[in-house]
C-alpha cells in the first residue's frame, strides 16, 4: 500500500481542509463534462463496430482484468472476432501501439503485458493515451475485428459505447472511505453504476452490498479452480497438490507480498524462502536461485520478467466464474447492433482481409475470392473458417 492509499481508508484533517473540496471540484467537472456531451456542445465519436467499456468504479482493479479474458472467450466461442483497446497506464501519453508477449511492461503497463499473457494471443490489444486513435488504428491493422473491448474509459465519454460493464470489488475495504479521488479512492460517485447496464460483484472476499435501481441487471464473479501454470509453457498445468512437498521460493511485489503469502499459506505450500522486489522492474540478480526447485510468482508479477525466467518459474492462475445471464446481457446487445445491415456490410473476411457480400435471405455473408460463406446464427455473424460453409463451383454469387 503506497502513501497515498493510506489516505485513502480513513477521514483525516487533511481530507477536510485540502482533498475533500478537490473531490468535490473533481465530482463537478465530471457533472459539467456529461452536461456539454449532453447538450451538444462536445461531441463523442462512434467507431464502426460495437464498443463494450470494461471498467472499475475504484482506481483498483476490481477484477476487470478477468473478465475481459472471459469476454474476449465468450467472443470468440461465438465466432465474433474481438479486440482490446485500452490507455495502458495513467502517465501514457504515446500514440497508438500494438501489445505483445514481448513487449516491454516499462513500455506498455503492467495490466497490457498481463491481457497479452492470459489471451495467449488470440485478439490484438492496442494502447494510447486516446481510445478513440487506439480504436482506429486497431481496425486498420486488424480490418477482422468486428467487436471491440476497453479496458477501461468508463469517463471517456468522446468514445461512444454499445455496452457498459462496471466491475466492483465486493470487499468493504475496496470501496475505502467513500470518497471521490482524490480524498478517496472512487472514481465517480457509488450512483453511478445505475448509468451501467451490467454490474459485475467480484466476490473474492466479504460481500458489500449495493443500491442498484435495477437488481437485475447486478452479476456476480466468483473465483473457481486455483492451479500452477509453467511460465515459459502456459500449456503446462499443476494441480495444488503436487507442489506441496516441493521446495517452494516466492518472490513478490512488496505492495502485494501479505496477500500472496497468505493465500499461499491458506492452499497449505510450504514456502521455505520469499523476497519482495520494491522496484517496477525485475534484474538479473533478482532471479537467481540455482538451488531452488520451484520459483512461483503471481502473473501481474511474473510477465515483467518473461525474457529472464526458466522452466523453475510458475505461476498460480484462478479460473473465474461468471454469471451466465451476463452472456445474455451481451449477446443481446451485440445482436441488436448486427441487426443493422450496415455494420454486416463493413465486415471482412478473416482469411483474405476482403469485403463481404451480405445474402439477407441466407442469413449469410459471402466471400468471393475464397468461395467461402460464413453463417449468421441467431443474429450474430460467425467468423470462423471452421464454421463457414465451402461455395460449390455452380453455386453463382
Amino acid at each position: 500500500m503506497n502513501w497515498s492509499e493510506l489516505y485513502w481508508y480513513r477521514i483525516t484533517p487533511l481530507h477536510i481542509i485540502l482533498l475533500w473540496p478537490f473531490s468535490l471540484f473533481f465530482r463537478l467537472s465530471l457533472a459539467c463534462k456529461r452536461l456539454l456531451y449532453r447538450l451538444g456542445v462536445l461531441h463523442s465519436i462512434k467507431i464502426s463496430v460495437p464498443i463494450i467499456i470494461v471498467d472499475s468504479i475504484t482506481v483498483n482493479d476490481a477484477g476487470k482484468t478477468s473478465l475481459v479474458i472471459w469476454l474476449i472467450n465468450l467472443l470468440k466461442a461465438f465466432g465474433l472476432r474481438p479486440g482490446i483497446i485500452s490507455r495502458g497506464y495513467s502517465e501514457n501519453y504515446g500514440s497508438p501501439l500494438a501489445v505483445t508477449i514481448s513487449s516491454k511492461s516499462s513500455v506498455v503497463g503492467n495490466k497490457s503485458l498481463l491481457m497479452a499473457y492470459q489471451s495467449k494471443g488470440i485478439c490484438p490489444i492496442w494502447i494510447g493515451h486516446d481510445r478513440v486513435k487506439v480504436a482506429q488504428a486497431l481496425l486498420t491493422a486488424h480490418p477482422e475485428c468486428n467487436v471491440l473491448i476497453c479496458d477501461d474509459g468508463l469517463q471517456d465519454l468522446r468514445l461512444q459505447r454499445d455496452l457498459e460493464i462496471v466491475v466492483v470489488d465486493s470487499s468493504k475495504q475496496n470501496f475505502g472511505n467513500g470518497l471521490i479521488l482524490p480524498a478517496g479512492p472512487l472514481r465517480d460517485s457509488l450512483s453511478r453504476l445505475n448509468k451501467a447496464d451490467a454490474v459485475v460483484m467480484n466476490e473474492k472476499s466479504s460481500k458489500l452490498s449495493i443500491n442498484a435501481e435495477n437488481q437485475a441487471k447486478i452479476f456476480h464473479m466468483r473465483p473457481g479452480n486455483e492451479y500452477f501454470v509453467n511460465l515459459l509453457n502456459p500449456n503446462n498445468h499443476s494441480e495444488i497438490s503436487a507442489f506441496k512437498d516441493k521446495f517452494i521460493h516466492v518472490i513478490t511485489d512488496i505492495n502485494y507480498s501479505h496477500d500472496f503469502l497468505d493465500q499461499l499459506k491458506y492452499l497449505k505450500l510450504n514456502v521455505r524462502s520469499h523476497s519482495v522486489i520494491d522496484n517496477y522492474q525485475f534484474i538479473k540478480e533478482d532471479l537467481q536461485f540455482p538451488d531452488i526447485e520451484i520459483i512461483l510468482m503471481r502473473e501481474e508479477d511474473a510477465v515483467k520478467c518473461l525474457d529472464q525466467a526458466n522452466e523453475k518459474f510458475w505461476v498460480l492462475h484462478e479460473e473465474t466464474a461468471i454469471d451466465i445471464r451476463l452472456r445474455e446481457i451481451i449477446l443481446k446487445k451485440l445482436r441488436e447492433k448486427f441487426m443493422d445491415p450496415k455494420l454486416l456490410d463493413i465486415l471482412v473476411c478473416p482469411l483474405c482481409k476482403g469485403p463481404l457480400i451480405y445474402k439477407k435471405n441466407e442469413k449469410e455473408l459471402i466471400c468471393k475470392p475464397d468461395r467461402l460463406a460464413f453463417p449468421i446464427r441467431d443474429g450474430i455473424p460467425v467468423m470462423l473458417e471452421e464454421e463457414a460453409r465451402t461455395l460449390p463451383a455452380e453455386e453463382e454469387i
